[in-house]
């Protein structure tokens, strides 16, 4: 009889275990959502009810389309930008969302593709996600069309994660006296694994140069909002102050210095800047922003000058 109690109490906390282990399995979904200024993604805890994959994609996007539960979130999708209708198939999540998607500004777009994919993904049988508007492949500003999508496709800066350091060296580029010409500045810099590293070459240029006869491209009053990579784009966002303070330097410079730092030091091959999330406007009333950047060192200052 004591042997029976003894199994009976071994089976029983065995039960609670396994319990335990499926319980903190199923809650450790997130669901992800835009920051009050639209310029961070956040995630909120979720425990999902259903374990089958159909019917899980189907009740994330159930609750992705709820109100957050902390109210200074926004979520991803509202009115005719909702999701509206899926299939799964073969590892490869298609979501089809409304007309509505294509009105978002290319920062906030980008922003909310990486939070959808990176909300589906959590199922392990979704390894891909692919983006359809009204049926139609979702594609980039030039016209491509934007491929499935793992979490690896997006480079961002969540914020969240606990700090790990590391050490990159940079080629960054500023300005001469005239400020009519870029000069390259080499640095070691440590930095958040947390941040994206182009970021880091965007706030690195904010700080100003450290060689004598070198000049600042940015005014350090500039504050970044986001700074977003997919596709190999890279997309800056910077709220006003980044046209506050006018320095003695040409427009052209201050957007190549930034454009060739990325794409010298990151797998990037265009930049595409905004202001408070909007690209159609015009940088210092010359530069019209709605375009993507490519590297251009014409702007180079020759070693003889």
């Amino acid at each position: 009889m004591r042997r029976f109690w003894y199994v009976f109490l071994a089976v029983l906390i065995m039960s609670c275990c396994i319990g335990c282990d499926k319980q903190e399995a199923a809650s450790a979904y997130q669901l992800f959502y835009l920051d009050s200024t639209e310029t961070t993604i956040v995630s909120e805890a979720y425990s999902p009810a259903n374990d089958s994959a159909e019917k899980l994609v189907k009740e994330l996007i159930d609750a992705m389309q709820e109100a957050p539960r902390k109210q200074e979130n926004k979520k991803l999708l509202t009115g005719d930008s909702e999701i509206q209708s899926y299939t799964l198939e073969n590892g490869l999540l298609t979501i089809n969302v409304g007309a509505g998607y294509l009105e978002m500004e290319r920062p906030r777009e980008v922003l909310v593709r990486a939070a959808l994919v990176r909300t589906f993904v959590q199922i392990p049988e979704v390894e891909k996600v692919k983006i359809l508007v009204e049926g139609q492949p979702l594609t980039d500003q030039s016209g491509k069309e934007i491929k499935a999508m793992t979490a690896d496709s997006f480079v961002e800066n969540s914020g969240k994660e606990i700090n790990q350091y590391q050490y990159a060296t940079l080629t960054l580029y500023f300005t001469n006296a005239e400020g009519d010409k870029l000069v390259p500045e080499t640095r070691r810099v440590p930095y958040s694994t947390n941040l994206p590293l182009e970021r880091v070459i965007v706030e690195q240029l904010i700080k100003g140069p450290k060689e004598e006869g070198h000049f600042a491209v940015l005014p350090d009053t500039a504050n970044v909002l986001s700074v977003t990579t997919s596709e190999k784009i890279t997309y800056v966002n910077f709220d006003n102050t980044v046209t506050d303070s006018i320095l003695n330097v040409a427009e052209e410079i201050s957007i190549y210095a930034v454009v060739d730092s990325i794409t010298a030091n990151c797998k990037v091959d265009k930049v595409q800047f905004s202001i408070n999330g909007e690209s159609d406007v015009t940088f210092r009333e010359k530069i019209k922003l709605n375009q993507f950047f490519e590297e251009d060192f014409s702007y180079l200052e020759d070693d003889g000058n």
